[in-house]
């Protein structure tokens, strides 16, 4: 038997990941680049940052934005109040595992949603976004699931427009809480 030299959190991270997490390319620290993942002229993934040309492909040709693959019916978003309010969200959705693993694994999982601390890196002010886009990171993430999303062309203040994702009633929405998912309410009205 030969010794396993990578480290304990390497180990798990490699033992949990979900099948369709684990087909994805990986960084040189090994951990996985999601499909929407922005990447840089020299090939290096920039996690703090969106593709918006995939970003838009996963949202019109429903494909999760974690893992790439199609969506099932049931598919989940993660977002702040906002998104759950008004059922539009700029993260494509993803599949219910890709988004239970993203919101509840620290080891491997999102540090953004992981961390309540966490705030952009990146300045999105000096950006064209949706109004509709927090300019900070919300105090309280959620994990809502629905059955079907349509995509949708919103008009930037700069005259340009963004695509993101109109979803159905939302079936269950989860509190996102240390890696926790709680709160569930389940909903009964349109």
């Amino acid at each position: 038997m030969t010794a396993d030299h990578r480290s304990a959190i390497a180990r798990r991270f490699a033992a949990e990941l979900p099948p369709r997490i684990a087909k994805r390319p990986r960084d040189a620290r090994g951990f996985p680049i999601s499909f929407v993942t922005a990447i840089g002229e020299d090939g290096t993934p920039d996690f703090t940052e969106l593709d918006g040309p995939r970003r838009a492909q996963a949202i019109i040709e429903h494909l999760c934005g974690l893992c790439g693959f199609e969506l099932p019916l049931i598919r989940a978003v993660i977002g702040g109040p906002q998104v759950v309010e008004q059922h539009l969200a700029m993260d494509p959705p993803m599949c219910v595992e890709c988004s239970f693993f993203a919101a509840t694994h620290a080891a491997a999982g999102c540090p953004f949603l992981l961390m309540p601390a966490a705030r952009f890196r990146k300045d999105r002010a000096t950006r064209p976004s949706s109004p509709l886009v927090a300019k900070e990171r919300p105090q309280v993430m959620y994990l809502a699931r629905t059955f079907a999303h349509d995509a949708v062309h919103l008009e930037l203040p700069d005259g340009s427009a963004e695509v993101m994702a109109l979803c159905a009633r939302w079936t269950s929405v989860e509190e996102i809480r240390a890696g926790e998912l709680i709160d569930t309410r389940h909903l009964t009205r349109p």
